[in-house]
């Protein structure tokens, strides 16, 4: 990990000592300050510009920062950021992460509205040493309180991610270290694939366990995700940015299988609305029991489009509390990479989660967005989890840059995953 600071009047290039796998940058004053970022693997070509959104959390930032969201930075050694309007110092956090994915142990679901199982911070790589200071304090130490609401959140971070437990390594660095917090301002998150990952820490719960995010009187720890109501609230965040699109629904499955079990579990009506009272600073304010982070603040979080599907997920909670499963929806797509790239031919990958419904998948692919070939349909199964899927093209040019996407139908809708390129070689 590394910081890199400098006044910033138009654009700076900042090299970094090793190649990073995420970033993030942050400024003093200028909150509206529109902040882009080009990333380089050689020093010399420069990818095309990226708008920085703010971080969800940074919101409650002090001493007059601005900090935007973590970035996937696929593997850069340089860095150019560019400015609106002069900043007085802008810093670039750059991560290098060498973890790989979490271990995910068996867990038995007795019932819908149980707990799902979650991924404690052991099997995520979490870095307990961030939590406490040079003198072997803890730096920010749990408190607890009964859990009145949830409010949902995105991270505003990259869709269809390759490393989702990089990516919340990151978020927790960023969070404790860069913010000074002392631990990650979430208490569960979300992947694209379903897995729910604990946040804020309670205990040092061993490996393969499901941590609950609460003490041994069943009250809720107090995180860092809307200020102003923290204590006495639980705060989930879905990885991705969910402006545009919706979450997937192996996401949404997850979420409301979690909210399910902590509406039933604090006996909390996951359709109404009460008073919230902070059991610390008194505020009492009334809003739904299960709300989106925009409910109490003046941001775009948790995502427009996710947003105006939230009274859904109230009626699918409480359904899955009375007992009767949600209906089934559309699928996701999420397309991955290229491999066994030649001069004519390349294997395409992805996931397809099938919503419950059976579902169709081909792969579009061609040397532009217009894409124009297709592979033949294949069935992806029935299920409500997501299944890794694959298709080799032939036929293609060489020395030609192409274009290819996930492409996943059922009877609820089409799903579409991310643009992506590969080049094929020579021979």
């Amino acid at each position: 990990m590394r910081q890199l600071s400098a006044p910033l009047k138009a654009g700076h290039t900042f090299k970094l000592a090793r190649p990073a796998t995420h970033l993030a940058v942050h400024w003093h004053g200028q909150r509206k300050a529109q902040v882009k970022v080009r990333l380089s693997r050689d020093g010399r070509d420069f990818g095309p510009a990226r708008r920085v959104a703010l971080d969800d959390l940074g919101r409650r930032a002090h001493r007059g920062e601005t900090y935007g969201a973590v970035m996937l930075a696929r593997r850069a050694i340089a860095v150019r950021v560019y400015s609106d309007r002069p900043l007085r110092r802008l810093s670039l956090v750059a991560i290098t992460d060498r973890g790989g994915p979490p271990r995910l142990g068996r867990f038995a679901q007795v019932a819908s509205f149980s707990q799902p199982k979650v991924i404690p911070r052991v099997d995520w790589g979490a870095d307990e040493s961030l939590r406490f200071d040079s003198t072997g304090k803890e730096i920010w130490p749990p408190a607890f309180y009964p859990v009145q609401k949830s409010i949902v959140h995105h991270t505003a971070t990259q869709n269809n991610d390759p490393n989702p437990a990089a990516t919340i390594r990151s978020i927790y660095y960023y969070h404790a270290v860069t913010q000074g917090w002392g631990d990650i301002g979430y208490n569960f998150l979300i992947d694209e694939a379903g897995n729910v990952y604990e946040g804020r820490h309670t205990a040092d719960y061993p490996s393969g366990s499901s941590p609950t995010e609460e003490n041994s009187q069943g009250y809720g720890v107090t995180a860092a995700h809307a200020q102003g109501y923290n204590s006495g609230t639980v705060g989930i965040a879905l990885l991705g940015t969910l402006t545009n699109q919706d979450a997937t629904p192996a996401a949404r499955s997850a979420l409301e299988k979690l909210l399910a079990w902590e509406s039933d579990h604090h006996a909390i009506d996951p359709q109404g609305s009460s008073l919230y009272v902070n059991p610390v600073s008194g505020t009492q304010a009334t809003f739904p029991n299960i709300a989106g982070h925009r409910d109490l603040a003046a941001t775009e979080c948790p995502g427009g489009v996710f947003y105006a599907t939230l009274p859904t997920i109230r009626s699918d909670v409480a359904a899955l509390i009375a007992g009767s499963p949600p209906a089934p929806s559309a699928p996701a797509a999420v397309t991955g990479t290229a491999t066994g790239v030649t001069g004519s031919s390349a294997t395409v990958s992805g996931s397809v989660n099938p919503g419950g419904q059976q579902t169709y998948y081909h792969f579009e692919y061609g040397t532009s967005t217009a894409y124009g070939n297709a592979t033949v349909n294949s069935s992806a199964g029935t299920g409500n989890a997501a299944v890794p899927v694959s298709a080799t093209l032939t036929g293609l040019q060489r020395r030609t840059t192409y274009h290819y996407r996930l492409v996943a139908t059922n009877p609820s809708g089409a799903s579409y995953g991310a643009d992506r390129t590969f080049r094929t070689g020579r021979r």
